[in-house]
This record gives structure tokens, C-alpha cells and sequence, in this order.
């Protein structure tokens, strides 16, 4: 910033500041007593106060439903570990089965081609070898 913009600057804040005070000075000096200053004031605070409820309604509610989601979404994943876990034993479960009837197929297959060719085996096998 260059020192010019800065007195500038200083300058219209004291400006501001000044012409504030002034402009509260003369109001206080002469409250405005007309039906119709009246009638804005009182309008004017009821806006105000309609304003500030509908702030703390909102505050609420937003707060409410920021509740709720952080409730839901701790539900969900709980729900889903939960599941996850489910999931994850029944596939080792069925790994396990998998395994097991696997080596059990192995065993059985390596104990047929360890017949093949003795007096126990199946003629089917027999002739097929013969051939």
C-alpha cells in the first residue's frame, strides 16, 4: 500500500466515523414524534425481533440437524462395520468350505490316478488305458 492510499483511506474512515456521530447527535436532539416516525419505528422493531427469532429458529434447527446427521451417519457406519464384519466371515467361511472340499477332490482324484493300472481299477479305466 503507498502511504497516499493510506491516508485516503484514513481519511474517509474518519470522515465516516465523523458524519456518524453527527448524524446520532442531531437524531437524539430531535426524536421524530409523527404518527408516521412512530409508526416505522415500531415496524422497524418488529422486523428486527421477527429477525432475531427467525436467526435463533434457524440456529436451532440447524443445530438439530446437524445432531441428527452426525447420529445417522455414526449409525450407518456402525451398520456397516457391522455388515462388513458379516460379510467378511462368511467369505472366509466359504473359503474355508472351498479349501476343504478342494483338498478332498484332490485327494480323491490323486487316489483314482493311483490306481490306474492294479487289478482295482474300474474297467472303464481299464479299457481306456488298454486302448
Amino acid at each position: 500500500m503507498s502511504i497516499r492510499f493510506r491516508t485516503s483511506f484514513a481519511m474517509l474512515l474518519a470522515g465516516m466515523t465523523l458524519s456518524s456521530a453527527a448524524l446520532a447527535a442531531e437524531i437524539s436532539e430531535k426524536p421524530c414524534e409523527t404518527d408516521l416516525c412512530r409508526s416505522v419505528r415500531q415496524s422497524w422493531t418488529t422486523v428486527r425481533q421477527d429477525a432475531s427469532d427467525a436467526t435463533r429458529w434457524t440456529k436451532k434447527k440447524s443445530v438439530k440437524g446437524w445432531d441428527a446427521t452426525k447420529d445417522a451417519t455414526t449409525k450407518a457406519a456402525h451398520w456397516t462395520g457391522r455388515e462388513s464384519e458379516k460379510g467378511w466371515k462368511a467369505t472366509k467361511a466359504g473359503t474355508k468350505d472351498a479349501a476343504h472340499d478342494t483338498a478332498a477332490w484332490t485327494r480323491k482324484a490323486a487316489h483314482d490316478v493311483s490306481q490306474w493300472g492294479t487289478d482295482k481299477t474300474p474297467d472303464a479305466a481299464k479299457t481306456g488305458q488298454n486302448q
